[in-house]
Formats: C-alpha cells, sequence, structure tokens
C-alpha cells in the first residue's frame, strides 16, 4: 500500500472508530440472559419475556440503559478497528521514515 493510500485508509478507519455507535439489536440477547439471571420467572417464563411482552416501553428503556453501560473497548468489533488503525498507523510511519 502506498502512503496514500495508508492515509485515506486511516482517515476512514479514524472517522469511523469517532463515530461508532452500539446496536441496541446486537446486544437484546445479552440483556435477556442478563435478565434472566437476575430475576425469577412466573410459570416457567423467562423474565426477559414477561417484560417484554406485558410492557414493552420499559423493556426498551432497559435494553438501552445496559446498551448505555457498555465500554466500547469491551466491543471486538470496535476493537478490532482500533488495531487496524494502529497496525496502518505503524506501517505508515515505517514508509515515512525510509524516506
Amino acid at each position: 500500500m502506498t502512503q496514500e493510500e495508508l492515509k485515506s485508509r486511516i482517515e476512514e478507519l479514524t472517522d469511523k472508530i469517532d463515530s461508532y455507535e452500539l446496536d441496541e439489536s446486537d446486544f437484546s440477547e445479552e440483556y435477556d440472559d442478563m435478565l434472566d439471571d437476575c430475576y425469577e420467572g412466573v410459570f416457567n417464563i423467562l423474565p426477559s419475556r414477561i417484560l417484554s411482552e406485558c410492557d414493552p416501553i420499559m423493556y426498551n428503556c432497559g435494553l438501552t440503559e445496559y446498551v448505555d453501560s457498555i465500554e466500547l473497548t469491551e466491543v471486538d468489533e470496535y476493537n478490532y478497528l482500533v488495531e487496524e488503525l494502529e497496525e496502518l498507523e505503524e506501517e505508515l510511519e515505517g514508509l515515512e521514515n525510509e524516506d
């Protein structure tokens, strides 16, 4: 990759990292598991199902709060982007030092 291509890719990755947002739908299963682990169900119905069906607004508010509490550094996809950026920056630095 040329220096210009590296710089362009670094800029793309930087923008992607800076604007990275978590998608709640990616974490709904984790949220359901957390609810089911923390609370008791009724008549063999999981707490996550009870909440999502009986009070979907409260369920969605809780899911939003759950996702908001997740640190980006705990998300694999985000970490891959950061690692790729660091590798490209090192590669660019190496090319610039050759000049």
